[in-house]
């Protein structure tokens, strides 16, 4: 099932429909879609090589262009590739989008040029020769975000200034996601979102037909489970020292939110966990994130992004002896009677924010914005840290906040009034200001009350968000 990708798949089609050449890059980390996305790109076009290239020598791999750019696939292992270069099969593809739109996708583009670290230059000989009368939809693709973005993307490499569009596909958000559970009710749509994130692979690996608790004991918990050895196996795959990264990633999850407690929680020196949360955040696994509104150097905090590697890293580790002696069920009892709730409820405030962005922009909430997040920071009247899970600025400085509520009681009036004071820790001059309580169980009467009393709240309920 294909789902989502609207905007992506605009892309490669205006791509497609221009006359000229085009160089589109694509990139996201593993397991992301990139490649049943250029499959739906690619269905309904008449002339399409769609070469995946292989972790194997440079032989063996121009075999296999050669293949798919004569239609020989299926001739023996060992036999001679037709063209005698890369360079020469790369002409031939040139040649062939001379007269008529051709489409040729590289997948595992990284592959390719470790295979042949020619092929950046040979391909940028060929796009400065051609790209004025040549018709070629040259699709490269990969995996390798730090490849993509400093050996394809960066101003190093040969291709750099060649491409005509690029496309970094990050994960579903959670309305796309439900999509992929169309039998989950909006609660379990955000409980189950929670577990894995916007991963389509993951995804896929989720019965929304069942309970949350059944999914986390029959599919998150468990040796030789797809999705409980997916974070280990995933980093194996991406970086070196993948057991400093995990290091890192064990004390994001605990709690530890600055970089200096991170290095110090981890024994590291802080120049060594900023070195690994840029990875993390490139592999988007990790994110850095500012208060919205004005903020010092000191509130950067990290969190993780990835929902598989938060789930996997909060639990796990409480839980991996009950996993080991084969108490999956027991494990996942626990998880849902004693820390689901509060677990999901950082996912919720996310998936708001997510909602917000996209009523933003198709127009639902009436606001451009300036920048979109949350709030952190000093109440001074309490003398007490306090934040807002939602902050948007707008263009013509109005000011939306938003409080979310994961609970299993309605939400009361009272909320408001907190939220409206915070709202003025975040900007007390505010042209415009909006509040927005978001619920998973509803809001009682006198909170509905009190919205329209003052006339500047929206309560929204889980159920309109995936509406």
């Amino acid at each position: 099932m294909f789902v989502g990708r609207i905007k992506e798949l605009g892309i490669l089609e205006d791509a497609y429909a221009s006359s000229t050449f085009q160089m589109v890059v694509v990139y996201g980390r593993r397991r992301v879609g990139k490649t049943r996305l250029l499959q739906e790109f690619s269905a309904s076009k008449p002339r399409v090589v769609y070469f995946t290239a292989r972790e194997t020598s440079a032989a063996r791999n121009l075999q296999l262009l050669s293949e798919v750019l004569l239609n020989t696939a299926g001739s023996p292992s060992n036999a001679t590739p037709v063209f005698p270069s890369m360079d020469a099969a790369l002409r031939a593809a040139f040649e062939r989008g001379q007269d008529e739109r051709l489409v040729l996708v590289i997948d595992e583009f990284p592959y390719l040029a470790a295979s042949n670290p020619e092929v950046p230059s040979l391909l940028q000989e060929l796009i400065d020769r051609n790209h004025s009368s040549s018709r070629l939809m040259l699709i490269l693709c990969g995996s390798s975000m730090s490849f993509m973005e400093h050996q394809v993307l960066g101003h190093q490499s040969p291709l750099y200034g060649r491409r005509t569009a690029q496309i970094r596909v990050e994960p579903f958000d959670a309305m796309d996601a439900a999509h992929m559970l169309p039998e989950a009710d909006p609660v379990r749509a955000v409980e189950l979102y929670s577990l894995v994130g916007g991963v389509p692979l993951y995804l896929e690996q989720l019965d929304a037909t069942r309970t949350t608790e059944w999914n986390i004991g029959n599919r998150m918990l468990g040796q030789g489970r797809f999705l409980y050895a997916e974070p280990e196996n995933f980093l194996l795959q991406e970086v070196r020292s993948p057991a400093l990264y995990n290091a890192v990633t064990d004390a994001v999850a605990s709690g530890y939110t600055r970089a200096n407690d991170i290095a110090s929680a981890c024994g590291m020196s802080s120049s060594a966990v900023a070195t690994y949360l840029k990875s993390l955040s490139e592999l988007g696994i990790v994110g850095r994130f500012e208060p919205v509104g004005p903020h010092s150097r000191k509130d950067v905090r990290y969190y993780l992004t990835d929902n598989l590697f938060r789930f996997w890293h909060t639990f796990v580790p409480r839980y991996g002896t009950l996993v080991d002696t084969g108490m999956e069920a027991e494990a996942a009892r626990r998880i849902v009677r004693r820390d689901l709730s509060t677990y999901v409820g950082h996912v919720f405030e996310v998936v708001c924010r997510q909602w917000v962005r996209c009523q933003m922009a198709c127009g639902g909430i009436d606001m451009l914005p300036r920048a979109l997040g949350s709030w952190w920071g000093t109440d001074p009247a309490r003398r007490e840290r306090t934040d807002v899970d939602v902050v948007a600025k707008g263009l013509d400085d109005e000011l939306l906040v938003g409080e979310c509520k994961w609970e299993t009681a309605p939400v009361g009036s009272d909320v408001i009034g907190v939220l409206a004071g915070r709202a003025e820790l975040v900007d007390a001059d505010a042209t415009d200001m909006r509040m927005l309580v978001f619920s998973k169980s509803g809001f009682t009467s006198e909170c509905e009350t009190e919205a329209r009393r003052r006339g500047n709240v929206r309560l929204v309920g889980v159920e309109e968000i995936f509406g």
